[in-house]
């Protein structure tokens, strides 16, 4: 077993970050970006599928539902309708009330800009403290905004929560954040990598990933 072999073969095969399959550019660094991520990660913190509350979370762009100004310039009834339409049916009126109150917190508290609550924050407690503020989002949606958003805020870095880390254990490769992100090589990859061991968690391991770790 060669733990590299592993880290190339999750990275590879299951490595896509959620905020891409959404939609959201984290990368680019912008209020939308950032703004449609938070709305990921509330979606995804409902007792749904990763796959419905992703479906979900990308209709909101196509239906320009994305950005602070969209949802605030919406009504309620189309907010209903695309979370309905797009696997959020048993969440879709609490869904549609929680993404517009994220909306209106971001554009009173953070100017319509989650980079000052980055800045508010200061360190990984403060920004996990200022995003489990917003309704929806609890313990387990800010570990999910955490895991992508530390692509780009150190502060956050290196994070990994216990489902990737308890994957890690089974498929042989350590189970600290620290270690995994020195063998992971370089800040992306380790972003890919916790998405991958996430992925392996919730779907399973893919057949080269299990036998990178045979």
């Amino acid at each position: 077993m060669a733990r590299k072999e592993i880290v190339r073969a999750l990275v590879e095969d299951q490595g896509r970050l959620w905020s891409e399959e959404i939609g959201a550019r984290i990368d680019a660094d912008t209020p939308d970006e950032w703004f449609h991520w938070l709305l990921g990660a509330l979606l995804m913190s409902a007792r749904i599928s990763a796959t419905q509350a992703t479906q979900a979370a990308g209709a909101l762009k196509v239906e320009e539902l994305n950005t602070v100004q969209g949802l605030l310039e919406s009504d309620r009834d189309q907010r209903i309708r695309v979370l309905n339409e797009n696997g959020y049916a048993r969440f879709d009126n609490r869904g549609a009330d929680q993404i517009m109150a994220a909306a209106e917190r971001v554009s009173d508290a953070y100017d319509g800009d989650l980079r000052r609550l980055r800045a508010e924050g200061g360190d990984a407690a403060g920004i996990r403290a200022r995003l489990k503020a917003f309704d929806g989002i609890g313990e387990v949606g800010a570990e999910i905004f955490a895991r992508e958003a530390q692509l780009v805020w150190d502060e956050v870095f290196p994070t990994a929560d216990d489902h990737a880390l308890e994957e890690a254990r089974a498929l042989g490769l350590p189970d600290r954040p620290e270690d995994l992100a020195q063998i992971a090589g370089g800040r992306e990859r380790y972003v890919r990598l916790i998405a991958g061991l996430t992925r392996a968690w919730l779907d399973g391991p893919t057949d080269r990933v299990k036998e990178a770790a045979a």
